[in-house]
């Protein structure tokens, strides 16, 4: 198994820093940074479409495969995408 490699590397090591409160007409927004690998989100949106009846379990191994052609950015999508389908 190769070695797990960070989505964005430039984000601190820590799982989330809290940034400083930044204020927009609104009130105040709180901003974050998560520090996730490509197995922990491809395992969440396998996770998650099972459990939204979408991939049958059995299919699994076929759609991890798939998943590692994507880009950083379209897995990201994929994930946002496979968590809304759980909510439904």
């Amino acid at each position: 198994m190769s070695k797990k490699q960070p989505l964005y590397p430039h984000i601190p090591k820590n799982k989330v820093q809290r940034m400083p409160q930044t204020l927009d007409g609104n009130g105040t927004k709180d901003e974050i940074y998560l520090h996730i690998t490509r197995e922990e989100v491809t395992e969440t949106i396998l996770r998650s479409l099972v459990q939204a009846r979408v991939l049958l379990p059995d299919e699994t191994a076929r759609y991890r495969k798939v998943l590692e052609g994507y880009d950083n950015m379209t897995l990201l999508k994929v994930l946002v995408h496979s968590h809304e389908l759980l909510e439904v």
